[in-house]
Order: structure tokens, then C-alpha cells, then sequence
């Protein structure tokens, strides 16, 4: 499947994915630096990152490419997981103001932080703000 084709149908390219593990890039990078982060984060070297970039390694099965979409699960994890703890900090928040007003909201927060830890792994989720 060519990349046109995939970015019609809606599924991530492996551009997304370097996107993704590498993180926004900053004021002072350059595609390099933000692809050396990349590879860093995957633990492949930089020419595949920038093979994997560039579409010069299509195979998905390549070690650089199953490499890169478990960097990319790791970071999704952690995003997960901050959200969630954001969650919970807002609803504690919440409930500490007004916990007559805001219960159906705080009920919301705490159910979406406990969605998003299953999502982050097993052994993460309190059940209540800490």
C-alpha cells in the first residue's frame, strides 16, 4: 500500500508514527536533531530512522520499522497516563470546590482517568483522586 493510499484510508504512516515517538519539534531543531530524538527513542540507529522517514524501508516486518511502532506504544502510554493524572487532579480539584455541584462532573473525570489507564497498562488506577 502506497503512502497516498494510506493516508486516504486513514491509517497512520510511518512518517505519523517518527512523529509521534520524536515529539514535537522544538524551535531549535532541525529535521536531524528531531529524527536522531526519534531514533534514539525507538533504539535504532539514525540512517534508519531516516530510511524508515523517507519511505527506503517499506516492510513493516523490518526490525527499525517493529522497533519504531513499539516507541510509539511506549509514548502513547505515558500521554495516557498523564492525562489520566491530569484527570485526576481536576476532579479532585472539583470535588474539593463544590462536590454537590460538580459529583456528575468529577464522576465523568474519574471514570475517563480509569479508561485511560487501561489503555496506560494494569496496576495504574487508584479508583479515586488522590
Amino acid at each position: 500500500m502506497s503512502e497516498k493510499t494510506e493516508k486516504r484510508s486513514g491509517a497512520p504512516t510511518m512518517r505519523d508514527v517518527i512523529a509521534a515517538v520524536a515529539g514535537p519539534r522544538g524551535w531549535s531543531d532541525n529535521r536531524k536533531s528531531w529524527l536522531d530524538r526519534a531514533a534514539r527513542r525507538a533504539e535504532i540507529s539514525f540512517r534508519a530512522c531516516k530510511a524508515l522517514y523517507y519511505g527506503e524501508i517499506t516492510d513493516p516486518e523490518h526490525k527499525a520499522a517493529r522497533r519504531m511502532l513499539a516507541a510509539a506504544r511506549r509514548a502513547g502510554m505515558q500521554e495516557a497516563q498523564a492525562l489520566a493524572d491530569r484527570f485526576d487532579s481536576i476532579a479532585r480539584s472539583m470535588n474539593d470546590t463544590d462536590s454537590n455541584s460538580y459529583s456528575a462532573d468529577v464522576a465523568a473525570l474519574l471514570h475517563a482517568a480509569r479508561l485511560l489507564r487501561g489503555v496506560a497498562g494494569p496496576g495504574t488506577d487508584s479508583g479515586e483522586p488522590q
